[in-house]
């Protein structure tokens, strides 16, 4: 009997080559929005409609750590009602929202190292861990640590001086010229002059942008 040949497909060289390119390309950008959520300033939680914690990033174990909870696997109960709201409004929907539309539940958290804002919304969670369901995306933010940031932000835009950076970041977090004067061992006179200053400055950088 004269042998068979099995005919097997191939695929051209430049094919393989652009397979092998956008697997790459893949795989980077999948590694790059890993590193991004990780290292965020925010914190990032993915919670389970039980109240189980499925995913939190660097960011959210640190501020996670400042509430109570009873477990370091389940949330705390001050972002857990937000959650339970959304349960509420979900049952209690007459009709279906548009596909396009998202309920953000807000709240501020007081704790012994600041604010932490809070939002709590729906979250389509898919991971070859768990079956595919709806849970919880929670964001958590430090307001003093993202007015900071966006302080010294501000401050390299405006070529402000290390003197004025400093007020700078004291007054975009709310404090008086008394307190400011305080913090850096100046007059409330020295503290409005640099205040005059840095809005001069910004004026004119805003100005040169417009033209």
């Amino acid at each position: 009997m004269a042998p068979q040949t099995q005919r097997v497909s191939s695929m051209a060289p430049s094919q393989a080559a652009a397979m092998s390119d956008s697997n790459d390309s893949f795989n980077m950008q999948a590694a790059l929005l890993v590193a991004a959520i990780e290292n965020s300033t925010f914190g990032l939680v993915i919670v389970s409609q039980n109240g189980t914690i499925l995913h939190k990033n660097k960011r959210a174990k640190s501020l996670l750590k400042e509430l109570e909870s009873p477990s370091c696997a389940i949330i705390p109960d001050i972002l857990w009602h937000p959650c339970q709201s959304l349960i509420v409004s979900q049952d209690e929907a007459t009709a279906p929202f548009p596909a396009d539309y998202t309920i953000v539940l807000e709240d501020e958290i007081s704790t012994t190292h600041g604010i932490i804002h809070m939002r709590a919304q729906w979250f389509d969670w898919d991971n070859s861990t768990y079956q595919a369901s709806n849970c919880f995306l929670i964001t958590l933010e430090d307001r003093q640590q993202s007015l900071e940031i966006i302080a010294n932000q501000e401050a390299q835009r405006y070529s402000l001086t290390t003197r004025e950076t400093d007020v700078w970041c004291l007054k975009r977090l709310g404090k008086s010229y008394k307190d400011i004067a305080k913090s850096l061992y100046i007059s409330e006179n020295t503290v409005k002059k640099h205040l005059k200053n840095i809005y001069s400055k910004k004026e004119q950088s805003n100005w040169s942008n417009e033209s």
